[in-house]
């Protein structure tokens, strides 16, 4: 470090970071403003001064704008520390440092791009900053398989704010019920969590930190996730000012089962993505809770949930097929006292042209889960309808559905269609929802065996035939 002109002196929270041992994987997740991104620049310029010509490090970020804003300042940090002969290709985004480390900066938004970006590579070290935006989090368990370098302390180092399309799954992996700083196993790894908040970084103007007080009236929960980090506080963008916890979530024990009209599943099928089925049922009754509250007759809950998906990405599936699902369904709608019957994603109803096998649907219903196509239909009204439900105080989540309340209540907008979800967060108890509240498609799904013509339908005589 002799050739750096000026002293860089870390935050108390970027000293902290550095502290921690190099063997352990990190996640930085925070509010806006902590020094986070620096934090990351410091991390790549001591591993690659330690390491030298072994150290091979790859940062990304989902966009390139702002992977190339990443990339100068880095560039600036290191020309301070290894002088001038620092070489920056800008067409392939790399750096070549004169001990012969180099560090690959590259923008990944999909499994292809990844394949292009790490196939036959070796890295040492990797860093994703802004990884509560993108890529996807397969992609980034993807990036992990390259790290192989030898002779180096492998590590794999995430950044990122709350909200975005994988807050949920950064949450649920990195942030529920871990102590901020206490070294944790995942996925055969030692991981920390070290959490962040503009009040890290004394370095930013007070008129930085006063940004906020506008959000504190107008978007109180976001106030807390961006101001304090808080990754529980978050509510997406799509269900802002229509979700509220502390009014529509209620203990199921004050909801006996005799008080709706029935309970029945609502099921969206999914194999490599999860599958969620959840128990639905309409109130018979005015309901007065034990804090006084009243859910008002015909108000839709959400009983009980069960979803199969990845214990260590709640956006992957497992892969169990219906029979293997089909017990637990079961044993959920046993627990209130009715039997397991409801609707399923359409999509699930079909079958592969010229082929006798069963639809995902005839599959259910073999191991006794009676279900019919969801009357499905465009997704946003679906969910505009659920919206107003909401504002209503018309919709209530029983507290044991976890999946539920860690998903849906943080979705985000599309960014190409403001009117829906992002379809890269995890929409699965969101979709499910919906079939719940639309019903089972009228009439009869008929499949033909696609061996000859189609049949000819009646002539009725009428211009319209209803089928």
């Amino acid at each position: 470090m002799s050739k750096i002109d000026n002293v860089i002196r870390p935050t108390p929270f970027q000293a902290r970071v550095l502290a921690v041992p190099e063997d352990v994987f990190l996640f930085l997740g925070g509010g806006r403003g902590g020094g986070k991104s620096f934090a990351l620049m410091l991390l790549i310029l001591r591993h690659v001064q330690q390491y030298g010509p072994r150290a091979r490090v790859l940062v990304t970020r989902r966009r390139l704008k702002s992977l190339l804003q990443f990339a100068e300042e880095l560039r600036g940090l290191l020309r301070s520390a290894f002088g001038p002969g620092v070489a920056y290709n800008m067409n392939d985004n790399v750096f070549r440092l004169p001990n012969g480390a180099a560090i690959f900066m590259t923008h990944c938004e999909s499994i292809s791009a990844l394949q292009d970006t790490v196939q036959g590579h070796t890295y040492s070290l990797v860093v994703v900053d802004e990884s509560g935006e993108g890529p996807p989090l397969e992609v980034i368990d993807q990036l992990g398989l390259s790290l192989r370098a030898p002779g180096v302390p492998l590590r794999m180092i995430l950044a990122g704010n709350p909200g975005g399309t994988n807050h949920s799954a950064l949450a649920e992996r990195y942030v529920t019920a871990r102590d901020p700083w206490a070294i944790f196993e995942f996925a055969g790894q030692s991981w920390a969590y070290a959490p962040s908040t503009v009040d890290s970084n004394p370095h930013l103007p007070e008129a930085y930190q006063r940004n906020f007080e506008v959000l504190r009236t107008t978007d109180p929960a976001l106030y807390k996730a961006h101001r304090h980090g808080d990754w529980s506080a978050i509510t997406g963008d799509f269900f802002a000012g229509s979700w509220r916890a502390d009014e529509m979530v209620i203990d199921h024990h004050d909801l006996p089962p005799h008080l709706f009209t029935k309970l029945s599943l609502a099921i969206d099928w999914g194999s490599a993505a999860p599958c969620v089925a959840l128990l639905m049922g309409t109130l018979a009754y005015d309901v007065r809770l034990p804090d006084d509250r009243v859910m008002p007759k015909g108000s839709v809950v959400v009983y009980d949930e069960h979803a199969e998906f990845d214990p260590r990405n709640i956006a992957r599936g497992t892969g169990r097929s219906p029979s293997q699902i089909a017990p637990a369904l079961h044993a959920m709608c046993a627990r209130s006292g009715v039997r397991a019957r409801g609707v399923i994603d359409a999509a699930a109803e079909a079958k592969t042209a010229g082929r006798h096998e069963d639809s995902i649907s005839d599959l259910f219903r073999a191991a006794g889960v009676r279900v019919s196509p969801a009357r499905k239909g465009p997704r946003v009204p679906r969910f505009e309808a659920l919206k107003q439900m909401m504002i209503a105080r018309e919709f209530y989540v029983a507290s044991r559905c976890l999946g539920w309340l860690r998903t849906v209540p943080s979705l985000p907008r599309d960014p190409r269609n403001p009117e829906d979800v992002d379809t890269k967060a995890v929409d699965h108890w969101l979709d499910a929802t919906s079939y719940g509240l639309v019903g089972s498609a009228s009439g009869f799904v008929v499949m033909g065996s696609f061996d000859g013509p189609p049949p000819q339908l009646p002539d009725t005589g009428n211009r319209i035939i209803y089928v």
